[in-house]
């Protein structure tokens, strides 16, 4: 049986502009799309820099809060080390322990001068240490403020002591912004303000009580407040005073 006429003839195509067998190109995006992206990306960036500045800004005030704290122990450990080797004040290595009482602004400036027994830090052989880099050497501390944009506490290390001239002196800053640097010694009953070896038989304090306040020069911004209790190991505990305990580090 013959197919039906309209079964026979060939399928037409029907062309859209397109050849027939060739795949259609992907569409690119949109302008809108595009802006719709960009924005997203600032606000992801803009939600990053706040989180990171917000972090600089608080490690900055902690750091800030910390700093003057910090200082102050790194001084008052220097200053620690110095009377804990306090010599007696008599013999040959003795010398004369002398701390004075100074009234400041806002706080006391108080000097002392004493001698101890110390060694500079060497750095590669010690047989090439320089002679005078450890034994017997005069301390003198005291607060600087001529010339200073701020109140300095000042170490000054004299290493020659028998000199044939004047005695060279090294002279370093522990701290800036000092507001207080107060001392106090202990006699066996009570604590003094001022100590004279030379007026005093020759003694020295059993123990001397050191603060370091350290600030801005406004008193109504907060300073920083580091106290300690230093025992001086050659001192002669008077007959008639009992044995008291003295703290450490307050």
């Amino acid at each position: 049986m013959k197919a039906p006429l309209h079964e026979l003839r060939p399928p037409c195509h029907r062309y859209s502009g397109e050849t027939a067998g060739t795949l259609r190109t992907p569409r690119g995006f949109s302008l809108l799309e595009l802006l719709l992206a960009m924005a997203m990306a600032a606000m992801l960036a803009l939600s990053l820099y706040t989180a990171m500045n917000v972090a600089l800004r608080a490690r900055t005030s902690a750091h800030a809060a910390v700093a003057p704290t910090r200082t102050g122990m790194i001084a008052i450990d220097l200053v620690q080390r110095d009377f804990e080797s306090v010599p007696p004040p008599t013999g040959t290595l003795g010398g004369t322990f002398y701390g004075g009482h100074q009234p400041a602004g806002m706080g006391d400036h108080d000097h002392v001068e004493f001698f101890t027994i110390g060694a500079d830090p060497i750095e590669g052989d010690p047989a090439d240490a320089p002679p005078l880099s450890e034994g017997i050497r005069r301390i003198e501390l005291y607060v600087q403020t001529d010339g200073m944009d701020s109140p300095v506490l000042i170490r000054r290390v004299t290493r020659n002591l028998m000199p044939a001239s004047e005695a060279p002196a090294d002279e370093e800053i522990l701290c800036r912004n000092v507001r207080s640097f107060s001392l106090r010694y202990y006699d066996g009953i009570t604590w003094q303000e001022d100590w004279d070896s030379t007026m005093l038989d020759d003694t020295l304090p059993l123990a001397v009580a050191i603060t370091i306040e350290l600030g801005d020069a406004d008193p109504a911004k907060p300073g920083s407040r580091v106290a300690r209790v230093v025992p001086l190991a050659c001192a002669r505990v008077p007959a008639d005073s009992g044995m008291m305990m003295l703290g450490g580090v307050q």
